[in-house]
Order: structure tokens, then sequence, then C-alpha cells
């Protein structure tokens, strides 16, 4: 079982401090922690199996309150293995707000390799990992690494804060001795638990802080009359630019009004008979209002039934409504060997230069192993400077089929050492599998990316602002977590902030990438990265990384369906399109009762609100009437308090 990555030596890539590495603490020594087992008078439990996902993550300690009691159907398979032991060490009986080391003991089974996953009942008190071996994942404490058997035993420790009164609390534990195929199967999985008493504390359970409403969202129809969408982009004014697959590039007004005719029509020479090919990228240049430059990504038939992917700027007219298809220059292309895994977003960086997803040339699998081939273009994050052409060889274009130099390469990317050096100087990061949708936070010029998986589990990436050239993303050594063609691959290779896999909840099969919150009409959302799944479309949010990139889901599925892209006005509020119905929303979050100025954030301005209206008699409906009695009263602020976000409560 696996949670991280296991890393062979290497280069080592920008970012590294996110990359997960084997860690090297000696354990106790088995017979002295046997002495200890007896002292204590701790009975080992029989192996039992659990719910529990693989990879280390939540939901594998097996507490009532995550795994109901289900066998997951994804878990690791026992394939005829024996159980381990398994048993919790530690006291019985806390002080109120003490802190207290417990380890967690495994015995026999295939005993190669442990996994673990640790929770408390009713999340009382706080798990924190003692060392490097363990983690937090979405409150439970699991495993960084498969961990070594030293003979036939392995221990985790980790500490346990007890809450500020009294209660009974239980400690989960559940383990699994693996064979070190690390393939999920032939291991077995043993559970156990630990009841604690915590004492000389508060009599009662203190109340809840106020719930964060800022998790629930909906979305709002803003436009129709779209066809097959794939890009919704701004130009720094109110209009917003959505492409679709065939070739068009249309016009949506403030208001949702779609323009009739397009912005652009190319669609007699985009390539989309398939249904990962047509126009797939549009990104606007910084300075669109003085030059009215943009740039596309589709693809294209050459020749006789030859592919590629190719990348042109266009140049609108001066009223900025119409651009010709005659105003084309081609600046990229790169051949396609399958009809699938074409990537295409485009966006410009912080830095001001083009970056370009491409996928690795389809099949499955990456049949050629184009994420770590350095010599093509093919799955890849690539950044070129489309201001400036050089004649200078460091500089010049390397891996482009087009012959001439329309753009040059910036120092920095993964290889800038001139035409034919040790790799392609376009490429930025490398390891990709089909990175369909990836975005810059305009704040903090963070880059995310949000690439689609094989079989199992789809990735989100993260690299921080700053960072150079040459980060690389692992496919196709690794799927999300997962060890997927590990042949040769000795690297250094930045895991992913979050994955999922597709047979657990909330899953899915494809993942679409979308932005970072940076609107100015809901300041709760600030900071947090929504994205989707093209099959299971409920909308979920990442936190950054201050918090730990914590997962949770927005809204459910069934609002939404088929979501193609994300996008963003020049505002900063967002948008979702569908493929196949063609329409246009716009995200919007759930109000809270109580929120009267419509921020998604009950505080102080809602209470004064309210307060200023009290006596007044009121329509059904209006959002100062928090219990909808038909007048306002103190009551109603007493209603709102109760949803006040902590940091406006700490105000009041």
């Amino acid at each position: 079982m696996q949670a991280g990555r296991v890393f062979g030596e290497g280069r080592r890539s920008p970012g590294a401090a996110l990359v997960v590495r084997r860690s090297r603490r000696c354990s106790v020594h088995r017979q002295r922690l046997g002495w200890f087992l007896l002292a204590l008078g701790l009975s080992v439990a029989p192996g039992s199996f659990v719910a529990a996902s693989e990879g280390g993550r939540s939901g594998f300690s097996g507490a009532p309150q995550d795994s109901g009691g289900a066998v997951c159907s994804v878990c690791h398979t026992a394939n005829g293995a024996t159980a381990p032991g398994i048993g919790i060490v530690g006291p019985s009986r806390m002080n109120a707000g003490a802190s207290q080391n417990f380890f967690v003991v495994m015995l026999g089974g295939p005993a190669r390799t442990a996994g673990v996953g640790i929770s408390v009942s009713d999340d009382a008190g706080t798990l924190e990992p003692f060392d490097q071996d363990l983690q937090i994942d979405k409150g439970e404490l699991v495993h960084k690494h498969p961990k070594a058997f030293e003979g036939d035993l392995v221990t985790f420790v980790f500490r346990y804060i007890a809450p500020s009164y009294n209660t009974d609390v239980t400690l989960y534990a559940a383990g699994n001795s693996s064979n070190g195929a690390l393939d999920i199967r032939g291991d077995a999985i043993a559970s156990t638990r630990h009841s604690l008493r915590i004492e000389n504390g508060a009599a009662q359970l203190p109340p809840r802080p106020p719930a964060d409403k800022s998790a629930d969202m909906t979305s709002r129809l803003f436009a129709q009359g779209l066809s097959q969408p794939t890009v919704i982009a701004h130009a720094a004014d109110e209009r917003l630019f959505v492409a679709e697959r065939a070739g068009a590039i249309r016009i949506v007004e403030s208001d949702g009004s779609v323009l009739p005719g397009a912005f652009l029509d190319i669609r007699g020479q985009v390539l989309s008979t398939a249904s990962e090919l047509g126009l797939l990228g549009l990104a606007f240049h910084p300075d669109f209002t003085a030059n009215r430059f943009f740039y596309v990504y589709y693809t294209v038939a050459i020749g006789d039934g030859e592919t590629r992917s190719r990348v042109s700027r266009f140049q609108a007219t001066a009223d900025g409504n119409r651009a010709s298809a005659d105003s084309e220059t081609v600046l990229l292309e790169f051949f396609q060997p399958f009809a699938n895994h074409n990537a295409g977003d485009l966006h410009f960086g912080p830095d001001g230069y083009l970056y370009i997803a491409s996928g690795d040339g389809g099949s499955g699998g990456d049949p050629f192993s184009n994420g770590q081939n350095t010599s093509t273009l093919l799955g890849k994050l690539l950044r070129i400077d489309v201001d400036a052409t050089s004649e200078e060889p460091d500089a010049a274009p390397d891996c482009n089929l087009l012959a001439g130099s329309g753009y040059r390469i910036p120092s920095g990317n993964a290889f800038d050492d001139g035409k034919g050096g040790a790799g392609c100087d376009e490429i930025y990061a490398l390891g990709l599998r089909n990175p369909w949708r990836f975005t810059f936070d305009s704040v903090t010029g963070d880059l995310w990316i949000a690439d689609v998986g094989q079989r199992e589990v789809e990735e989100v990436n993260f690299i921080p602002a700053g960072s150079g050239g040459g980060a690389n993303l692992g496919w196709d050594c690794f799927e999300g977590g997962e060890e997927f063609e590990p042949l040769g691959c000795r690297l250094d290779y930045l895991a992913p902030v979050h994955t999922y896999f597709h047979s657990a909840s909330p899953g899915g099969c494809s993942i679409t990438g979308g932005r970072v919150y940076r609107g100015s009409r809901y300041p709760l959302l600030q900071g947090q990265y929504f994205f989707t799944d093209f099959c299971q479309s409920s909308l979920r949010a990442l936190s950054g990384p201050d918090d730990g990139f914590a997962m949770r889901v927005v809204a459910p599925a069934n609002e939404l369906a088929g979501v193609s892209t994300f996008g963003e006005d020049s505002a900063g509020e967002l948008y979702v399109a569908e493929l196949a119905s063609g329409n246009l929303f716009r995200l919007e979050p759930v109000l809270p009762e109580g929120d009267v100025d419509g921020d998604a954030d009950v505080d102080f301005n809602d209470v004064v609100i309210i307060w200023f209206a009290i006596g007044e008699a009121v329509q059904a409906g209006d959002r100062r009437d928090v219990n909808q009695d038909g007048i306002i009263t103190e009551a109603d602020i007493a209603l709102a308090g109760q949803n006040c976000s902590r940091a406006a409560c700490a105000i009041r």
C-alpha cells in the first residue's frame, strides 16, 4: 500500500519539498517492545477486513464514522495471505488536554512492508504524527510510504492530544502487511481499537464553532446556444470568449447573450473528427488591448493523414469583435501519433510567457513513453516567449516541425542548451499524460495542473510560483501516487498534491481542471482551487498549500453533467461549461441564512443591516427576516449570529 511515491536518486526537481521520500528512522527493538506489550497486558487483535482505500488515504482506519462497516471494492486483496496481528499500545486513561505517544504494533502476515490508518471516534482530541512515518489526510493519520518490517514486526508511533472535556473515546487502527510488491495484491489487512477515558477536564463537550458555510456552491445558467465548448477566456473586458471544438470562437456578453456570428471561424482547417480533436486552447495576449493578438491551439491534418497539434497567433480587428482567419501566423507544430490525449490548454504565465499543455500522444498507457522522453514535445508543459524572436542558437526554437523562429526559448526552461541539445528546449515540465486544463493563480502565480489518469487515478499537481523549469510529474512511471511503468524510473518526481481513485467517492473517470477563485464578490472563497470530473461532475475545491490542499465536495453531482472546462471573467468570477448541452454556468455560493449583503459570509455588516430594520414588516423572501415570520426582530439577529464566520464573530 502506497500513499506517497518511493523515489530513486537523481536530479532534484523544483518544489522538491513536496516530494515524499523514504525515511531511515530506527524502529523500536523487537525484544524490548515484546516485553512492553506483556507489561501492558496488550491483546493483539486478530486480522479482520475493514473499509479501506488503498494508498494510505483516509477511511482506512476502519472507524465507523468513516467506513460504516462496509468493505471497500478497491482495497488491498488478501489473496490467501495470512492476516497480521495488530494492537495499539498506550494508556487507558488520560487527563483532559494532555499529550501522549501511542504505538501501533503489527506482527506477521507477508511481513515485507506495512501501511497503517489511524483515527479517533467523534473527532475528539487531536491526532498528530510523531515522526516522518505518518501524515494527516482528511483527519486521519496515514502512512507516508510503505514501511519495512524488521523480522516480522513493525511499529508506527503517533501522538494523541486529549480534548479539554471528560469523555470516552476510541482510537481505531488498521494496518496491512504486504508482500512488498506494491500492487495491492497478496496483502492482508487487520484492524483493532483502543478504549480511552479522558478525565479531570470540563464536564461536557463545548459548543461547536459556527459551521463553515463557504462549502456550499451552486451553478446558475448564464448562456445557451454554444456547441461543444472547450475553452472559456476573457480579454480583460466584460466579455467572455468561448471556443467551440469544431473551430469557432463565440463572444458572450456580460448579460449572457451570445453575439451572432463568430469572433473567429477556422472550422475549415480544424481537424475535429474524433472526440479529443479540435480547437482546444485559447489565450489572449496580456497586451491585447494594444496589439489585439490572441493565440489558439488546434489539431490539423497535414498531407496524407498526418495529424499535428498547431499553436497559432491571430489578430482581432480594431473593434475587437472579429478576427479573420487570414490573420493567422503559425508558431509551432508537432506530430500526434493518435487521435486522443492532445491536451491543448494555453495560458500566459505571470512571467509573460505562453505555456502550452501537451498530451502524451494517445492510445493508452503511453506506448512510446513520451511522458519521460525529453526529445519530444508530447506529454509536457511547454513554455515559449512569443514577444521576441532570436537568431541566437541557444534561444531559437528546438523541436518545432516548422522552419523559422516565431518565438524565443526563455531562459530557465528544463533544457535551454540550443537546438539539438539534451532535450527539447520548449519543455518547461515533463511527465504528463493528458493535462487537459491547467491554470495560474492570478494573485500568487502558483501553477495548478490537472492531469487525466489512465485506469484508476486522477491527479492535481502544484508548482509554486518562481519554480524553475524541469519538474518531472511522473507519468508514465506513476499514475497519481501509484506505480504504473516503473522500469527505468530512477529520477525524482514531483508528487501530486491531490489524487482520487475512479472507484472511490466522489470518484469519476477524467478530471476537468479548474481555476483558483480570486473574485471580489465572495471573500470566503479566496484562494480555493475549484475542479470537477467529466464523468462525475460534483464540484470540488482544494485549499491552498497553507491549509494542506484539503479537498471537499461543494456541489453535488446532479447539478451539472459532462463539464468540459472552467473559466473566469475579468473580475475573477468563475464559470463552467457542459460539453454536450453547450450551456455556460456561473458558479456562486449558496448564501447562508443571515447573509443579507450577498457576499456568502454572515458578518458584522449583516448584523447591522438587520438591526436597523428591527420592527419592520417585510415580504416573504426578504433576507433580513432570517426566520421568515414577516417581521424583523432581535430573533433574526440571534439566528444570523449562529452562521457568523469565525473571523467576523471575533470582531463582534
